[in-house]
């Protein structure tokens, strides 16, 4: 707004290992993280419209999931669900179920997968 950057949303590269089964290897998808508005910008639908258009992108580019491990109240308006309703559990111990949420994006893709869910490393640094 006005030059000034206002808000941003990231999304980084996310898989799913898969050990055993018909389906074996790794699945890639896209971790939403993180997302900001600046504190006197907020409440204006600008976090809204960066989730969306980085959805669309993320949908274009043919990833098959998105996770995110946010606000139980603010992501399901988007499309989200909690992970554990797709058999999808979060790397990190300790993290509230209602927290690490997924959209399935390609439904034959996903069809069957089940298993832990990892960010890339250097997010571990955070943890």
């Amino acid at each position: 707004m006005d030059d000034k950057i206002v808000g941003h949303v990231f999304f980084s590269p996310a898989i799913i290992k898969i050990p055993t089964g018909i389906i074996t290897g790794v699945i890639k998808g896209m971790g939403l993280a993180p997302m900001a508005v600046l504190p006197e910008f907020q409440n204006r639908g600008i976090g809204s419209m960066l989730v969306i258009e980085g959805l669309k992108k993320i949908k274009d580019s043919k990833y098959p999931f998105v996770i995110v491990l946010g606000h139980e109240n603010y992501y399901p308006r988007f499309g989200f669900q909690r992970a554990l309703e797709f058999g999808l559990r979060f790397q990190w111990d300790g993290v509230p179920d209602d927290a690490f949420m997924a959209m399935i994006l390609d439904e034959s893709v996903m069809k069957g997968v089940s298993g832990i869910v990892k960010y890339r490393d250097e997010f571990n640094e955070a943890m």
